[in-house]
């Protein structure tokens, strides 16, 4: 199997890092909110940042994926420029550029989020 892509691959590839950046936008907009005003622990914090990172990538990826081929190394890309792109702008938002052990395991998990949903996504769009 080779690997040949198009313009509109990339473009798809684009797509679905743009829609998986503004979907997380979004939701953590309204998480901080939510955190504003409901007493929770640190711990279902992260458990939630985690969980709106892959409902992020998975929804940029099915959004942005059309062609239904190269659904496993397009969702890699996807999900690993989003949690390079994602770090880059809550760091600034944060005003740090802290690495922690949790900063590779974010990029190992968006890497794989983006895998499962770009395979996902192509099988799906094969199925219609």
């Amino acid at each position: 199997m080779s690997l040949k892509l198009n313009k509109k691959d990339f473009f798809e590839m684009f797509k679905g890092i743009l829609f998986s950046i503004i979907i997380s936008l979004l939701t953590v907009v309204i998480f901080a909110v939510i955190v504003k005003f409901a007493n929770l622990s640190q711990k279902a914090v992260q458990i939630v940042n985690v969980f709106l990172k892959i409902i992020s990538i998975f929804f940029g990826t099915l959004l942005a994926i059309k062609s239904g081929r190269q659904g496993l190394f397009k969702g890699c890309i996807i999900g690993l420029f989003f949690v390079l792109i994602s770090y880059l702008i809550f760091s600034l938002i944060n005003g740090s550029f802290a690495v922690n052990p949790l900063t590779a395991f974010d990029v190992i998990f968006c890497l794989v989020a983006g895998l499962l949903s770009g395979i996902f996504t192509v099988n799906v769009r094969r199925g219609k």
